[in-house]
């Protein structure tokens, strides 16, 4: 016999095996809820990165092998948040314009400058999540139980946020040794406290988890599970184009911000991105699951 079809085999036996095994025992399934730290985690050149808080709705599996371990999987519906925070940021970067139609590139080469003043930035995923996990308990019926696995991820939406309580701009021409501080009408001049919002593009997630706590037996089919998880994403989930002005300066006069993910520092003798390392999820709290024993 071929040596792939005998592994083949193998594999067949051992679920029937397992399937068999468990339906003597009390499979269950379970629905619970999570809280603590759920962030979207990431470091920055600039400013200070805050976790924030997030919580998940879970749908759960448990087919049991013996009656201390057992396989599972299920669905979690799970939120995740981030914020950054620069209190002021300045930057400058030569545009060659149009402004004098005949001149010379000399005449037309500017340094454009700005100056952001409390500058925040609130970034949001909710994730489908699907673990697949191993798990295992020291009594029958209740005890200390611990769980560990990993979850594929599945964005669904995704945002960010960001505003700031002021922005300055200028143009400084070389040529005629002049900056230019109040011509709103090309971008330039003091500007009052705005908002922005705009849609996240990010990746399926792989995360390795672990939990830890306690089962009380309720009765015959009911139990609760309560205890402590932390999860940590090891694949990347956002594609950064990190090279980009923090405020985009166009020929037309208009300005735009870009976001912090995409933003680097112009003023140096190359761009240095604001976004310094990978996005992960990251989560770690609480958890609380009502299962029912079939």
């Amino acid at each position: 016999m071929h040596p792939m079809k005998k592994i083949y085999l193998a594999m067949i036996f051992c679920f029937i095996f397992i399937v068999s095994s468990a339906q003597t025992r009390h499979n269950e399934i379970s629905v619970g809820i999570s809280g603590g730290i759920s962030t979207l985690h990431y470091s920055v050149s600039e400013g200070k990165f805050k976790p924030q808080g997030g919580a998940s709705l879970n749908l759960g599996y448990l087919l049991k092998i013996t009656d201390l371990w057992g396989i599972g999987t299920g669905t979690e519906l799970s939120l995740y948040r981030s914020k950054i925070s620069i209190d002021r940021f300045s930057d400058n970067y030569l545009i060659l314009s149009n402004s004098i139609p005949d001149g010379s590139p000399e005449q037309n080469t500017f340094d454009f400058r700005f100056t952001y003043t409390g500058f925040r930035e609130e970034q949001k995923a909710l994730y489908l999540n699907i673990p697949v996990f191993f798990q295992l308990q020291s009594g029958k019926y209740s005890g200390i139980y611990a769980k560990a696995g990993i979850k594929i991820g599945i964005p669904i939406t995704a945002t960010r946020k960001n505003r700031y309580s002021a922005l300055k701009t200028s143009a400084y021409f070389p040529y005629e040794d002049i900056e230019y501080t109040d011509l709103a009408n090309h971008g330039f001049g003091n500007y009052p406290a705005a908002r922005n919002k705009s849609d996240l593009k990010l990746k399926y997630s792989l995360s390795p988890f672990a939990e830890i706590g306690w089962k009380w037996q309720l009765g015959t089919y009911r139990n609760i599970y309560t205890g402590i998880y932390g999860e940590y994403g090891i694949r990347e989930i956002y594609d950064a184009a990190n090279g980009k002005p923090f405020l985009q300066y166009s020929d037309d006069g208009t300005i735009t911000g870009n976001p912090v993910w995409e933003s680097s520092r112009q003023n140096g003798k190359s761009p240095k991105a604001i976004l310094s390392s990978p996005v992960r999820l990251m989560s770690i709290g609480v958890t609380v699951r009502w299962a029912i024993s079939l």
